[in-house]
């Protein structure tokens, strides 16, 4: 071989020599040798940084600002269920029912009955007006009391009232109340069963000692003051249950008043005055004059139904015996 080829390089070789180099360098590279070009750095192949981001996920929607609850309104102050209804009712009006009494709840009285008679009125309802009169009869232990009104001859009302007397006084067993132009109906006292029931209505009430109808309560008050006449001194009260043939019932206390002059047939007669209030919407005021002189049955009598004030008024005839 030519030592030539090691001196001096052919142009083979200055032809390869490019070529040559980079394998070097790539080869050194991947060996771990740093090569240094005269202290010059190679040229730096900027860095690219990849970065995968995703695509934006939609904002989430906002969820809705919790609902802030109502505060709850202040407890009311607590009040009788009466005194919230006279509020919400027209004035003068009691809406609210009355709580049937249980026994004991209403006094019972000594009682001495007046003897059997027939007191004579002037009667008068609303528009018409004419002769009443009230039949008492007593027999032993049992009672009979019939008060009629009539009109230009006609019948125009009748209530009739028959029981026992016991040791509350009169204890009715039956009252009717027929009027002109309408059906008849009763309340039956159911002594042995302890309630009221009544022929038209389908309601019970609790029938406690002392128990009156629409007619007996007014002997029953003057046996109440014959016996006891202090009963019905000013200021003092008479309380009873008393009931009609329609359903209703309730409580009547009475209120002595005092003394007053009534007239009959010219004359004027001194009555003791009792006064019921009434206690509920469709309720009765009642006003009665007992006469000493007539075993304190009534010389006269108001009774005034609400709402429309129709009034039943009996005075007493001047005939009748004092």
């Amino acid at each position: 071989m030519d030592d030539s080829f090691f001196s001096a390089p052919s142009r083979r070789w200055r032809a390869l020599l490019p070529l040559a180099v980079p394998v070097v360098l790539a080869h050194l590279a991947l060996a771990g040798v740093s090569v240094s070009w005269a202290d010059t750095p190679p040229p730096r192949v900027p860095t690219v940084a990849v970065r995968v981001v995703d695509a934006p996920a939609p904002p989430p929607a906002a969820a809705p600002a919790p609902a802030t609850p109502a505060p709850a309104p202040a407890p009311a102050p607590p009040a009788p269920a009466r005194k919230v209804a006279k509020a919400a009712a027209k004035p003068g009006v009691e809406p609210q029912p009355i709580v049937d009494p249980a026994p004991g709840d209403v006094p019972v009285y000594r009682t001495r009955m007046p003897p059997s008679l027939t007191v004579r009125y002037v009667i008068s309802r609303g528009p018409w007006s004419g002769n009443g009169e009230l039949v008492w009869d007593e027999q032993d232990t049992r009672y009979h009391a019939r008060l009629e009104g009539r009109v230009a001859g006609f019948k125009v009302i009748t209530w009739d009232s028959a029981g026992q007397i016991d040791g509350d006084g009169i204890a009715p067993v039956r009252f009717t109340d027929e009027r002109r132009g309408k059906s008849m109906l009763a309340a039956n006292f159911q002594r042995s069963a302890g309630k009221i029931t009544y022929s038209g209505p389908d309601v019970k009430h609790p029938l406690i000692p002392g128990t009156q109808d629409r007619l007996s309560w007014m002997v029953q008050i003057a046996a109440i003051a014959n016996a006891d006449p202090q009963r019905v001194a000013p200021g003092k009260r008479i309380s009873m249950f008393v009931t009609g043939a329609r359903g209703d019932a309730d409580v009547w206390s009475f209120q002595a008043i005092g003394t007053e002059n009534v007239a009959i047939g010219g004359a004027s007669v001194p009555a003791i005055k009792l006064l019921r209030e009434p206690r509920k919407a469709h309720d009765t005021r009642v006003e009665v004059w007992l006469d000493p002189q007539l075993h304190h049955l009534p010389v006269r009598a108001r009774l005034t139904s609400s709402p429309d004030n129709e009034t039943l008024e009996l005075v007493r005839r001047g005939s009748d015996p004092s």
